[in-house]
């Protein structure tokens, strides 16, 4: 029998609906708290294959596909004549070899039913929260929308609220923010012709930042992620400067050129956050709360599902919490170290130059060997970006390693770096 089994889940997002659903299916009383309140848009709308395993674990992969578009991969575009080409058939036997693009409201919408249908209980307010004894609780107003509860306090509280880090906010604890100053502005556009393969997501690298075209059901989300002081050389406002990077971008032009925008452009900010600590005595963090890094390889919504899966068999195994919660947050930290160090090759352009260095010497030296060498690495980055590989030792010290010495007397990182 487990000791913690009234669970209070403050968010309803994907992270938190997650948990939800795998501890409803354990038997425990999972409640959820939120207002439902969202932006019309909402960033991740790319998937990578690691989620895929979570979706099979709820249940759902099938419903995903159908209201999603098949991705077997992704494309880099370094300029208008040069790209990287990575499909994730490089990573059968690690993982699934493809992913889907979800739209992101009707996705959202599906993981709530899924926790819904497992005999979670969803209580549509803001949860109000207090600070007893240094610790977090539900306010007596909050806690009397839970009748059954008889007004006890939950075993345990959940921190599921995203970027808004109530419980951090509440406890006062600070966070390591990355050091880029970026902002991003997307919108769904119909009229752009994407290119073969069919479903396959392009990132385009930009002078001082990158694009995104994600390949949804009927539509292309367009997006750019771009230095702030550098964004207002664009235009006065969000539309105004995504429109004008994308007309002066021959990589995003040449697919958008008739394209025509059926949503408001979204904006966001603050890409690259961890919190300094994520549990207490009766709580813990999940998703976005407890941290997040930038979305250029698309590990956001990944992330906040796999450590939903991660925390829910924490809580269900049982066992001393305190030892159980900082291992968990140890391994989330770790993952979010991993996935920023990973981005950083890309935006400081080690990545590029090594593909560069890797076209040459098969060009120069053709035949098995490096054929196999190719097949290789490719097999490794693409394992580290579909997120199977991106904490294994051999595989990043392998990045590592490559990138600084097969790249000497060949292609300069500098070169291709995103200022």
């Amino acid at each position: 029998m487990n000791s913690k089994r009234r669970i209070a889940i403050v968010g309803s997002g994907p992270a938190g609906c997650t948990l939800a659903c795998l501890l409803a299916r354990a038997g425990m009383e999972a409640v959820i708290f939120d207002d439902e309140k969202r932006p019309e848009m909402v960033v991740g709308e790319s998937l990578i294959p690691l989620l895929v395993t979570v979706f099979r674990r709820l249940g759902i992969e099938e419903k995903v596909a159908a209201l999603g578009t098949y991705k077997p991969g992704v494309t880099w575009s370094l300029s208008d004549e040069e790209a990287l080409l990575l499909s994730f058939d490089a990573i059968e036997g690690v993982l699934p070899t493809y992913a889907y693009n979800v739209p992101r409201r009707e996705f959202d919408q599906l993981i709530t039913d899924t926790a819904l249908e497992a005999g979670a209980k969803f209580v549509k307010v803001s949860a109000k929260l207090e600070l007893v004894d240094g610790a977090p609780e539900l306010s007596a107003e909050t806690l009397a929308l839970v009748p059954e509860w008889g007004g006890r306090q939950p075993d345990l509280l959940i921190d599921a609220s995203g970027r808004r880090r109530l419980f951090a906010k509440l406890l006062g604890i600070g966070a390591d923010v990355g050091l880029r100053k970026d902002v991003s502005h997307f919108a769904h556009y119909e009229g752009c012709v994407m290119p073969p393969p069919s479903g396959q997501t392009l990132i385009s690298r930009l002078k001082h930042g990158w694009g995104w075209r994600i390949p949804l059901p009927g539509k292309v989300s367009v997006g750019v992620v771009i230095n702030k002081e550098h964004a207002k050389k664009y235009g006065d406002t969000p539309e105004e400067q995504l429109e004008r990077i994308i007309e002066e971008s021959p990589v995003l032009i040449s697919t958008c050129r008739d394209r025509v925008r059926i949503s408001p452009v979204t904006t966001y900010a603050n890409y690259q956050l961890i919190s300094h600590r994520g549990h207490g005595r009766n709580w813990t963090a999940v998703g976005d709360s407890f941290g997040f890094v930038d979305p250029m390889l698309s590990p956001g919504l990944c992330m906040a599902m796999v450590s939903a899966e991660r925390l829910a068999d924490v809580i269900i195994q049982g066992g001393d919490w305190e030892s159980k919660a900082g291992e968990y947050i140890d391994w989330f930290r770790n993952e979010l170290v991993a996935w920023q160090d990973l981005i950083d090759y890309f935006y400081d352009g080690r990545i590029f130059a090594l593909f560069k260095s890797g076209m040459q010497f098969s060009e120069r030296y053709p035949g098995k060997f490096s054929m196999m060498m190719q097949k290789h690495m490719s097999r490794h980055i693409a394992g580290m970006a579909a997120g199977g590989l991106t904490t294994r030792a051999y595989s990043r010290g392998l990045l590592r390693f490559m990138s600084k010495y097969a790249t000497r007397d060949c292609f300069k990182a500098e070169d291709y770096a995103v200022q």
